[in-house]
């Protein structure tokens, strides 16, 4: 499959996965939190002048000295100075639904029947009744409602308890907040489905107390009243029960909390200027998390795990701009929350994919270097593969070959499994002095070891390390004879050349079967240095290019100059005595 195909492929079945994530409860929930995110981020205006509430609060109890309910010859008062006031419209959030005293009701009807622009409220009443939610509409004493508007006041709590939405009624029944609006001579209904569109957080509308409002030529500028919709009704934030009238917002800040009046006044204000918020519909909401999901798929091609972050968090930082645009200056609420998982799990299985690949190439460097690579290189190369370039790379590498002298003589008489168990020996020891100074082992041939230094990784010290070793290697043969001869095997002698050049080191071989090497003259030029200390009667033999990167580090004896085969010049060369301290 072409890499477009898989992305695509990605793509849709992230879009699937969100879609019916969707579905889910928490998802739906997540959804909701992602509408007040957007209340709390829209722009703030100032409400509007026209709504004052009339707030039942503890300073009103105090004044009264009475307890709740109220005498409805009180609520009757008020609408009384409302009403010379010049209230345009006043709206009580309070159920008259049962006869109190006939003089109380009879002034309260009065009261209402002067006035003519007052609302009253009713309320959803909820039962079970043999196994079966029943729900009856609660509303004003007739005697009430025959000199004022009622509208249903109950509201809709999604299940996390908030006030986001309308209460749906049914055919005949108004809510309050449509009422108020008929009054107002601005009359207009809510649409099906819509959801209240909080533009001012709690306590943004004016309020004055109760008491304050029975007498307002006393306490209160004049004309306050004067062509405004008044809302009367509870805020007692310490009361519980029947005279608490709080409820959740998507207002993060102060808890969110609103009081019953105020939110009639949101409600109102929403009916009065037609501003609700839609929400996109089912098709739409799954259009738009498959188009998400493709656009996170097709945003990882040719991944990189920085670049590809940016790029997925920015184009999601862009779509939240969107859903803002959207929700502020239309009112169209698409998904918000639901629009993380389409775009970020195309990244989650890029990086998911990536670090398979990673670990399957860690396993093949493992697989391929770790039988002739320090302990130490190897994982240097683990923590960082990408700094192996495999297939050939132009270094500057230092070479060792070090072969046991008279290996012929020694073995020719011994059986072959003496020879395995002798060389096994020799080639751990002098391994193990290799792998010290973070060597690699290109090959054992025979008798012989050849190692190199400065490939794969870089090491500008590698003509010392490979000096280092190689006496290290002898002084390991020395300690390892008397074991070789307490086992029946001769005692052995170790001739070793160095020399350092310009290698090509990389993996040689073909597609099926190759080895990590190094070649190049550099290479030979080692091989024939260990090869004259037979003529020398040396044991490690350096040429002039380790010496002059070495000098400062090592004791040598010069030997002079000597042609090797293959060389046209003569190659100055020493004898590597010891390092110095």
């Amino acid at each position: 499959m072409t890499q477009a195909g898989r992305q695509l492929l990605v793509g849709l079945a992230a879009g699937v996965a969100a879609v019916l994530l969707s579905l889910l409860p928490p998802a739906e929930l997540l959804e909701l939190k992602g509408y007040d995110l957007l209340h709390s981020l829209r722009a703030k205006g100032a409400p509007p002048a026209e709504f004052v509430l009339v707030t039942i609060d503890e300073p009103s109890f105090a004044e009264t000295g009475l307890q709740w309910p109220w005498p409805r010859s009180l609520h009757a008062r008020l609408i009384d100075a409302l009403s010379r006031s010049g209230a345009s419209v006043i709206a009580l959030d309070i159920v008259f639904a049962e006869a109190s005293s006939p003089a109380e009701d009879e002034a309260l009807a009065r009261a209402l029947r002067a006035s003519g622009k007052v609302v009253l409220a009713s309320d959803i009443e909820s039962s079970v009744q043999s196994g079966y939610d029943r729900e009856m509409l609660v509303e004003p004493l007739a005697l009430f409602a025959a000199g004022a508007r009622s509208g249903i006041t109950k509201v809709a709590l999604d299940r996390d308890n908030v006030v986001r939405r309308f209460y749906p009624t049914k055919a005949g029944e108004k809510l309050f907040a449509e009422q108020i609006a008929v009054v107002a001579g601005k009359g207009g209904s809510v649409p099906q489905s819509s959801l209240i569109s909080f533009h001012y957080p709690p306590d943004s509308f004016k309020k004055v107390s109760y008491y304050q409002a029975l007498d307002p030529q006393q306490f209160l500028p004049p004309d306050l009243f004067k062509g405004k919709i008044v809302i009367v009704g509870k805020s007692v934030s310490n009361a519980t029960g029947a005279t608490s009238d709080y409820f959740a917002t998507p207002f993060m800040q102060k808890g969110g909390l609103m009081s019953g009046a105020e939110l009639q006044a949101v409600m109102a204000e929403n009916v009065i200027s037609q501003r609700f918020v839609e929400r996109a519909g089912v098709p739409v909401r799954i259009a738009v998390l498959l188009a998400l999901a493709l656009a996170g798929a097709l945003l990882q091609w040719n991944w990189r795990p920085v670049r590809a972050a940016v790029v997925t968090l920015s184009a999601l930082l862009l779509y939240l701009i969107l859903v803002l645009v959207l929700f502020e200056r239309y009112g169209y609420w698409v998904p918000t929350f639901l629009a993380l998982p389409p775009l970020l799990l195309p990244y989650a299985y890029a990086m998911g994919e990536a670090y398979i690949r990673s670990e399957q190439k860690r396993r093949e460097i493992r697989r391929i270097f770790g039988h002739y690579l320090s302990p130490v290189v190897l994982e240097c190369i683990l923590a960082a593969p990408d700094t192996l370039k495999l297939g050939g790379t132009n270094v500057e590498a230092t070479v060792l070959f070090s072969d046991i002298a008279g290996f012929t003589t020694h073995t020719e008489a011994m059986q072959p499994e003496a020879v395995s168990g002798m060389l096994n020996l020799y080639f751990n020891a002098m391994a193990k002095e290799i792998f010290a100074e973070q060597g690699t082992i290109d090959k054992f041939i025979g008798d012989a070891v050849m190692a190199f230094w400065g490939a794969p990784l870089p090491d500008p010290e590698h003509p010392l390390r490979a000096c280092r070793a190689a006496l290290a290697m002898q002084r390991a043969l020395e300690r390892l004879n008397p074991e070789l001869v307490a086992k029946g095997y001769p005692s052995l002698t170790a001739r070793i050349g160095i020399n350092t050049g310009k290698v090509i080191a990389g993996n040689i071989g073909s597609e099926d079967l190759f080895n990590y090497t190094v070649l190049g003259d550099a290479v030979n030029l080692a091989s024939r240095l260990e090869g004259a200390n037979k003529e020398f009667g040396t044991s490690v033999i350096i040429s002039e290019y380790v010496y002059e990167a070495v000098r400062e580090s090592v004791e040598v004896r010069p030997l002079g100059r000597i042609r090797v085969k293959g060389k046209s010049e003569d190659v100055a060369v020493y004898e590597l005595i010891a390092c110095k301290k």
